[in-house]
């Protein structure tokens, strides 16, 4: 996808101090207006002044001239003693100028005489994404350092998305200036929250915010970056006008733009028929093992490889180079698929969505940039019922009717599940030249699920042995397998050290791990042995439903302000038996719910043995501070149901 452009700056014109000479006009206002560095210690390291982009449209719709400005002020000596202003560009965009100066507290300014390099974005492996860097030495409290980046943009389309914020820091006043040719509009979206009308003047539009605090990074809470306030905004020509960069008025406008990128490159040939045949070859005769089939062969076979190149960041390969080569990125994976669907009958769509940011899609304004990652809606059969383990992957899309969302790229996902990373986002869900927004769905307990079992047997000696099998279903899968993909060792030993948390003095004997198995679960099967003098056993007191604890995560709630945000909903299970107990009172059945949760325990006797089961459902994922009551109220609810014990002493 296209580079995203920081914002950055604002431009006043004041006399300047000698100290202020060496900086240019815009500036030396800024420097002229601002308080020295607090005395006191700041909960920022630094803060951003101003920011500003200034964007200057060609009557013939390309180029675009963007000049990016910014001005950061160092607030204590908590800082590196270098700062670093970036530009990220493309090879259709020029960059012509790459500006720095520091400003040392009551010194004269600097202008950076380094120059400036290029970096190439480290994770991608075909890119020609960049970013021009300028480095200010001598950092220090009281500091202010000011960046000016001037390039020449080739857009691929009329529309562009701005940040006016910074995850990282404070941001006091930050501007968008868009100078338009006679006879265009602008259109805007804000996202995030509502923003102020743009002031206009002529053919210049301009978007301003002020006093912009991020928030604290949390366990358990949205993303700083998913909640900066975003601007989108489209340029649309006079009516019947010739222009270099597409214009979007609508999703369909949109649609029709991929389209002429992506058309025919989906088309299926005799190596796809053959590998679409091979797929189904032992799959079942039902809509969705077929589907699913189809989708871990393009998972599992071809190699994820990031490919992003000028328009080629937006333009999928042809599927039969995708199939010869078995590699691609999340577009050329999801082409291939949708392909290798045609033989077997199904319709599909292509589907942008936005993988690692939130609330990127503006209703009104379409932005190609709004989207990272490509994923596909499978067409589903009319008269065939809809699997309970899919509900939460499915969409209904009016003319359409319901379709299946499938991404080929996670490689931890199960087909049929959608990634948390997803699942409630809008997308951009593409039918010929239709264009329809659609919302992902949020996710259910079902699909979300850990299913715990235990069974304990209690030796003659004193000492138990212990057979336990944890399935991890959906998002739970989806961590743990990426956990064991980073390292098979590393998911060993915290699954040991959890288990001499829950039992001191426990011996692992086996621990064999499942990466996937017929339902898409991640399983764990761990054998051990508790000796006779272990803690847990001496005290007379052996829990049902020992190891529960980790199942379920907890924050501290004393200071907090912001909202408890869980990745999705999800059920825990556990059933627990202990062989060899002695007589006695069974522990009491316990039932609890509130707003969006349920927890339920309960043990029995039976043929020699105690058998407990215990039950957690969390439908609603986000606790707002004035819910931190009844998220406690579950986090107890929890605590007494899975506290459940018997006593190992002869009544």
């Amino acid at each position: 996808m296209k580079p995203r452009y920081v914002v950055l700056l604002v431009v006043f014109l004041v006399a300047a101090s000698p100290a202020l000479a060496g900086l240019p006009d815009w500036a030396k206002a800024i420097a002229e207006a601002t308080p020295a560095a607090p005395e006191t210690g700041s909960e920022w390291p630094s803060r951003v002044l101003f920011s500003e982009t200034r964007v200057e449209i060609d009557p013939k719709g390309s180029p675009w001239r963007v000049v990016e400005r910014s001005a950061i002020q160092v607030l204590t000596n908590r800082t590196d003693d270098m700062m670093f202003g970036f530009f990220a560009f493309n090879d259709d965009t020029k960059v012509k100028k790459s500006k720095g100066w520091h400003l040392p507290p009551g010194e004269r300014a600097e202008r950076n005489v380094g120059g400036s390099v290029d970096l190439t974005m480290p994770d991608k492996f075909l890119t020609d994404a960049k970013s021009r860097a300028i480095a200010l030495e001598g950092m220090k409290k009281g500091s202010m350092a000011f960046f000016e980046f001037e390039a020449e943009r080739k857009p691929y389309t009329s529309t562009e998305s701005f940040d006016l914020g910074d995850p990282e820091r404070p941001l006091d006043r930050a501007r968008i200036v868009v100078s338009a040719p006679p006879g265009w509009t602008i259109r805007h979206e804000w996202l995030r929250g509502a923003g102020p009308e743009p002031v206009r003047d002529g053919s210049i539009w301009v978007f301003e915010r002020s006093g912009w605090i991020p928030p604290d990074e949390e366990q358990l809470a949205t993303d700083p970056g998913d909640v900066t306030p975003r601007l989108v905004i489209a340029a649309d020509p006079p009516a019947g006008a010739s222009t270099g960069a597409v214009p979007l008025s609508d999703w369909d406008a949109f649609a029709r733009w991929f389209q002429g990128l992506a058309n025919g490159r989906d088309a299926s040939d005799p190596a796809i028929e053959r590998a679409a045949k091979e797929a189904l070859t032992g799959a079942g005769a039902a809509p969705l093992d077929r589907i699913r089939a189809i989708a871990l062969l393009v998972r599992n076979r071809v190699r994820y490889v990031s490919r992003a190149v000028g328009i080629g960041g937006y333009t999928p390969a042809p599927a039969k180079d995708t199939l010869a080569g078995l590699y691609g990125d999340c577009k050329d994976k999801g082409t291939l698929f949708r392909s290798l669907l045609a033989p077997a009958g199904f319709a599909s769509y292509p589907m942008m969505i936005n993988a690692t940011q939130g609330d990127t899609v503006a209703g009104t304004v379409p932005d190609p940039g709004a989207f990272d990652h490509f994923v596909v809606g499978v067409g589903w059969p009319k008269d065939a019922p809809v699997p309970d383990e899919v509900a939460s992957a499915m969409i209904e899309v009016d003319g359409l009717g319901k379709v299946l969302v499938v991404d080929t790229t996670d490689e931890y996902a199960w087909p049929g599940t959608l990634p948390a990373n997803l699942a409630g986002k809008r997308g951009a869900l593409v039918s010929g030249d239709r264009g329809f927004l659609v919302t992902m769905p949020a996710g259910d307990p079902a699909t979300h699920r850990v299913e715990r079992s235990a069974v304990i047997t209690l030796a003659p000696d004193g000492g138990a042995g212990v057979a336990m099998e944890v399935k991890y279903f959906g998002w739970p899968a989806n961590e743990a397998r990426a956990v064991y993909a980073e390292s098979a060792v590393k998911r060993r030993k915290e699954i040991e050290e959890d288990l001499l948390r829950t039992w001191s003095g426990a011996e692992l004997r086996d621990y064999k791990p499942t990466i996937e198995d017929r339902d898409g679960a991640f399983v764990e099967s761990v054998s051990l042995d508790l000796p006779a003098g272990s803690s847990e056993l001496q005290d007379g007191l052996l829990g049902l439903f020992a190891g529960l604890k980790g199942d379920v995560a907890r924050v501290p709630l004393g200071k907090r302000k912001s909202a408890v945000v869980y990745p999705t909903p999800i059920r825990v299970s556990y059933l627990a038996s202990i062989v060899g107990a002695p007589e006695g009172p069974l522990p009491a059945a316990q039932e609890a719910s509130g707003n969006g949760w349920r927890v339920t325990s309960a043990a029995s006797r039976e043929s020699g043995a105690v058998r407990g089961s215990f039950v957690f459902e969390r439908t609603r994922t986000r606790f707002e501070p004035d819910a931190f009551p009844e998220i406690k109220q579950m986090w107890s609810a929890i605590s007494k149901a899975g506290s459940a014990a018997i006593s190992l002493r002869k009544q």
